[in-house]
């Protein structure tokens, strides 16, 4: 009986130890395996390899795109135009109801008539021969031009006849319509735009680099152009200007000169190569 309490003893120690190895176990966390991160390459000022090929995306524009507008109030005739036409310098695009405009011009006519007649009168009146008007001296006769008011006449002849002009309005260059606004019988102010012509035999294209490539490009430098409509066909372009301003997402503006532009039109979408 008195080795009973050593064995009790034993059996605790035990029981203590096969717990504790249980709960030590059940602590250990399996070790993962290490993550492979893949590390993006950074442009240095280490030389370039002359055989890798810049690609970049760009907007096919027009350098040249006038608006055309009207320069009187008026009411428009008739309109046959649609987008995308082309037309030519000088083509008469919009017309204007013209009516009451020639009305005005022929009021200015006869009252400029009306102004000369009075001038000779006073002429006359002064001594001068009628049949010998045109050797009155100069300082004599310009002060009967006022008196009658021929000058004024004669200016606001003027102003009626190019007011006359403006209700026909042509193109000012060669090109393409875009943006067609009014319809026929329409109202239209001054300075309203009616349309835009685009150049389609001016083009450039523009495009944005990152700050690291700044390096390869250069003012009169050549780069290789192409559309996504004809991506098999290459376009010569000669930068004409470099942004001098590095954007939020660390971005240059690039703009190029194309040096011809078969089957290619402004918002086109471009490939620049380099």
């Amino acid at each position: 009986m008195k080795f009973k309490p050593f064995g009790i003893v034993m059996t605790v120690c035990l029981v203590a130890v096969s717990c504790a190895s249980e709960a030590e176990s059940r602590d250990i966390v399996p070790i993962a395996e290490p993550t492979v991160f893949q590390v993006q390459s950074i442009e240095t000022d280490e030389p370039q390899t002359p055989d890798r090929i810049l690609v970049s995306k760009g907007i096919i524009k027009s350098d040249n795109e006038i608006p055309v507008y009207s320069r009187i109030t008026g009411q428009l005739n008739a309109i046959s135009l649609i987008d995308g036409q082309t037309v030519r310098k000088g083509d008469v695009l919009f017309t204007l109801d013209d009516e009451e405009l020639k009305a005005k011009v022929e009021l200015c006519e006869a009252e400029l008539e009306q102004a000369k007649l009075l001038m000779e009168e006073i002429l006359v009146g002064q001594g001068y021969k009628e049949t010998e008007l045109d050797k009155v001296p100069a300082n004599i006769a310009s002060l009967a031009r006022i008196k009658s008011g021929c000058n004024v006449k004669v200016k606001e002849l003027e102003i009626a006849r190019k007011r006359l002009s403006n209700a026909v309005i042509k193109a000012p260059l060669s090109g393409v319509l875009s943006n067609l606004v009014p319809t026929s019988f329409a109202y239209v102010s001054p300075g309203e735009t009616l349309c835009k012509i685009v150049d389609t035999k001016s083009l450039i294209v523009e495009f944005s680099i990152l700050e690291t490539e700044l390096r390869r490009f250069r003012l009169g430098g050549a780069i290789k152009v192409s559309s996504i409509a004809y991506n098999d066909v290459q376009h010569k372009a000669i930068v004409r200007s470099i942004g001098s301003v590095v954007d939020e997402a660390g971005m240059i503006k690039v703009e190029a000169e194309l040096q011809d532009t078969e089957n290619l039109m402004p918002g086109m979408t471009a490939i620049v190569k380099l």
